[in-house]
């Protein structure tokens, strides 16, 4: 069923229309994030309130023969997680992921290495002893970035539309750390050792170049593969080496263009989450470091990670328990939502990984708590309309305010990737993220709603439903609740998995199952919202007073709202009559800014 279309207002003479629409991302995990370290193949078991663990794999152990893959240590961390959250009572979207982290360079399998188009040399880390010497193959050149794309392919049609796996290493670029813009040519003991094999290959030879056009590709093989699940790219500055000394210089600039490119729309966009792998304490972020890049891309409300320095017994640069704090600390600070943990600290004695108990545990958690709330209330993302209808958008609680965005809207809604759909008087817009375009959504509605996997509803002037086929560009018509003469429907809600929820011109409240089946539903409400996966519902009476649903009916939650929106992650937001913005703060609503209309990610 089409709907009508209403005239464009001045207001939104918004460039960059297309003809297909995006679908949405899983959220990036906030909080903190066991990283795990180990030489093979293994996964972290979920402990604590840990927010993830990595499975940090070797290539050769998930791929030994070309196009036979081995995913049981994964399969089997997800099956853990589920049961973990299960065990909690949380669903696998809001509750603990699995991050997937391959590590390719010498830990490639041999038939990579022996594909006489790859090619591999004698590569050393560290030294020349036995331990340190590894055969690389050469990942600056197209026939192993074909090999890794093709592993792309293979795990995102296995894991991209898993809710229990929250992020993806991109890993093509490395030599021994997964941090791809570092220790190219090894330490500086090897390094012109190394350097010297990796120029003498003719025409394979590695150049700044081809090692730049690999970080490039790495970008749009996950952008082609990885459609719903973040890919993180850990960090540390941009390295150019010199030819005839194999010196390295570090380069800011290029840095930043490699981290634009990723964040572009055309690219990643909101699923590149980028990362620095060694914060300390004492470090700074003003320096022209990493740390001074990933704090101007958190203040530009993109989502960044930093994993911490390894635990180390060391006198004159220690780092224990109390500099873990510091680094957290740092952070939270710098406008990161995540922190990966080191090894050991679950245990008592975190430098010989020894005492690691339930207890230590329970211990840990408790002394980490601030930090993780910290850390989420910095991804607390929403959007909104100023008085003047005009869009903003704030990303966390501390820090930048609200940040005004492209376009003039009445109402919005908005999933936690960033996507957004809207209306200006019926008019229907849609941006997939807030470095893109609007598009101009044909149809009119004079309410609409997103859930955070792209399902879209909305209502019309006359009460009628629909839904958007994404697929086909289209509306589709759905079925009403049966309902009193002059009685329409007013706002609908979504979840992920279909389940409506709606309120009528009789403040009467109906839910439909996925199935398509309408029941009434106790109370009366003029406008309801719904999170995700259903397991928030919020709704606000003709009166202004605030409702939750506790499962079996409503729930008065003290305030006066005249409009309420519940996001991702106990992610609750609303207005008042007098156009104040409030967002919920454990069992306290707290004001930031006026606003008209609000929409929690």
């Amino acid at each position: 069923m089409n709907l009508s279309t209403k005239s464009l207002l001045s207001l939104l003479l918004l460039a960059g229309l297309s003809t297909s629409i995006q679908a949405a991302i899983k959220p990036y995990p906030s909080g903190l994030i066991m990283r795990g370290k180990y030489d093979g193949t293994k996964c972290e078991a979920p402990r604590g309130n840990m927010a993830a663990g990595y499975c940090q794999v070797y290539w050769k152990d998930i791929e030994p023969v070309k196009g036979q893959f081995n995913w049981s240590v994964i399969d089997n961390a997800i099956t853990s997680a589920q049961t973990h959250n299960s065990g909690k009572g949380v669903s696998n979207k809001d509750g603990y992921k699995v991050m997937i982290r391959i590590r390719t360079g010498v830990y490639s399998p041999d038939w990579v290495k022996n594909d006489p188009n790859v090619n591999k040399i004698t590569w050393y880390f560290k030294d020349t002893s036995a331990n340190q010497t590894h055969q690389l193959p050469l990942f600056w050149n197209s026939p192993y970035q074909n090999h890794y794309e093709d592993l792309m392919q293979a795990a995102a049609t296995r894991y991209d539309d898993n809710d229990s796996v929250g992020g993806v290493a991109a890993s093509m670029c490395m030599t021994v750390h997964s941090e791809i813009m570092w220790n190219r040519t090894g330490r500086k003991e090897v390094r012109s050792t190394n350097m010297s094999a990796m120029r003498a290959l003719g025409g394979n030879r590695y150049t700044n170049e081809k090692d730049y056009a690999c970080l490039q590709r790495q970008i749009q093989i996950h952008a082609d593969n990885w459609h719903n699940t973040p890919t993180l790219f850990g960090s540390h500055l941009y390295q150019e080496y010199n030819y005839s000394n194999g010196e390295k210089n570090s380069n800011y600039n290029k840095t930043k263009q490699l981290f634009d490119e990723c964040r572009n729309s055309s690219k990643l966009g909101k699923r590149c989450i980028l990362g620095n792998n060694s914060l300390r304490h004492d470090e700074v972020n003003n320096d022209g470091s990493i740390n001074q890049l990933l704090f101007e891309v958190a203040q530009a409300g993109d989502p960044v990670y930093f994993q911490t320095n390894v635990f180390k017994d060391d006198a004159n640069k220690p780092f224990g328990v109390n500099e873990l704090k510091g680094a957290m600390n740092n952070a939270a600070n710098w406008g990161a939502i995540s922190v990966e943990m080191p090894m050991a600290w679950d245990c008592s004695n975190v430098h010989n990984k020894t005492g690691c108990t339930q207890a230590v545990i329970d211990q840990r958690q408790n002394e980490f708590h601030t930090y993780q709330a910290r850390l989420k209330n910095n991804f607390r993302p929403a959007d909104a309309t100023d008085t003047n209808r005009y869009v903003r958008t704030r990303h966390n609680l501390s820090g930048a305010g609200w940040v005004h965005n492209s376009g003039a809207l009445n109402q919005l809604s908005s999933t936690s990737s960033g996507e957004v759909w809207g209306l200006s008087g019926q008019s229907i817009w849609f941006r997939p993220s807030q470095h893109a375009s609007w598009q101009r959504v044909s149809g009119a509605l004079t309410h609409i709603q997103v859930a955070g996997k792209g399902r879209v509803v909305g209502v019309n002037t006359h009460g009628n439903l629909y839904q958007r086929d994404r697929t086909n560009n289209r509306w589709t018509g759905l079925s009403r609740p049966s309902l009193n003469s002059g009685e329409k429907l007013v706002t609908v809600d979504t979840t992920d998995n279909g389940i409506l929820w709606a309120t009528t011109s009789n403040n009467r409240i109906f839910k439909r199952t996925a199935a398509g089946s309408w029941s009434r539903i106790n109370g009366g409400l003029k406008q309801i919202s719904v999170n995700d996966n259903g397991s928030e519902v919020w709704g606000i009476a003709p009166n202004n007073s605030i409702w939750r649903w506790n499962g079996s009916g409503w729930s008065m939650i003290g305030g006066s709202l005249k409009q309420i929106s519940a996001g991702t992650h106990g992610n609750v937001w609303g207005v008042n009559s007098n156009n104040t913005v409030y967002y919920r703060d454990g069992s306290r609503w707290q004001s930031l800014g006026q606003m008209k209309t609000v929409s929690a990610r």
